[in-house]
């Protein structure tokens, strides 16, 4: 089962494209996930105990790369791929289609997930490691431009949308909220092994995520969406 688990995990690293349907369904305004996102802590320096930390998670996550025993072609950027993942864990699938009120609970605050995050990593601009090291990540294609990617590092955006998934559906089905924490743990713990993401940036996304989520279970709109969530997920028990 935790094998199953680790390569869904893979397999549902996710990326928010702007031109789906729903992308702009929000339970937050821009000024509240903006404050959320730059009420983060400044990343570690390149002195600090910190960042010597994430260095040594770096070299570990690179070691289990190098295994070769995670397949390539297994990394899909889809979006439907982390509702398969964390609906593994649910025991029930969440589509628009199989379970409208719930996949618009979760899509809905994974925008915000998505929209906080971007905004934190054009404040913060941290360099990704496999650029700060020159080095390969797992999903490079070895031709060298990943070394000059200009894409910023924190926080995880990966790690902030796991945690959401996690937090909406775990307040819907109580009864699972453990297992889900966890996929939510190993989902971000995958963008460091990957050579993605310093091991504080994802973090960074989950105190992003519950930072957001608690201002998400305020808003008169998620909760009423909650409760339509939760009543279609007791129909399908």
């Amino acid at each position: 089962m935790m094998i199953a688990i680790m390569t869904m995990a893979l397999c549902a690293f996710a990326q928010t494209d702007e031109s789906k349907e729903g992308i702009g369904q929000r339970f937050l305004s821009d000024e509240v996930c903006i404050q959320c996102a730059l009420s983060l802590p400044e990343p570690p320096s390149e002195t600090s105990e910190k960042f010597a930390k994430d260095i040594k998670e770096y070299k570990s996550g690179k070691e289990e790369r190098e295994k070769k025993n995670i397949r390539e072609e297994v990394l899909r950027e889809d979006e439907t791929s982390i509702f398969a993942l964390f609906s593994s864990v649910l025991g029930l699938k969440v589509s628009k289609e199989n379970t409208p009120e719930i996949y618009k609970l979760a899509k809905t605050a994974i925008n915000d997930a998505s929209f906080a995050a971007a905004k934190g990593k054009e404040h913060f601009k941290r360099t990704k490691p496999y650029v700060y090291f020159h080095e390969e990540s797992l999903t490079s294609k070895g031709d060298g431009d990943n070394f000059n990617d200009k894409k910023n590092s924190y926080p995880s955006g990966h790690s902030t949308r796991g945690w959401m998934l996690a937090l909406v559906l775990a307040n819907i089905a109580s009864e699972h909220s453990a297992a889900l924490l966890k996929c939510a743990e190993q989902y971000a713990t995958y963008r460091v092994i990957m050579g993605r993401h310093w091991k504080s940036d994802i973090d960074a996304g989950r105190t992003l995520a519950i930072t957001l989520y608690a201002k998400e279970v305020a808003s008169p709109e998620y909760q009423q969406q909650v409760l339509k969530a939760k009543s279609e997920y007791k129909s399908k028990r």
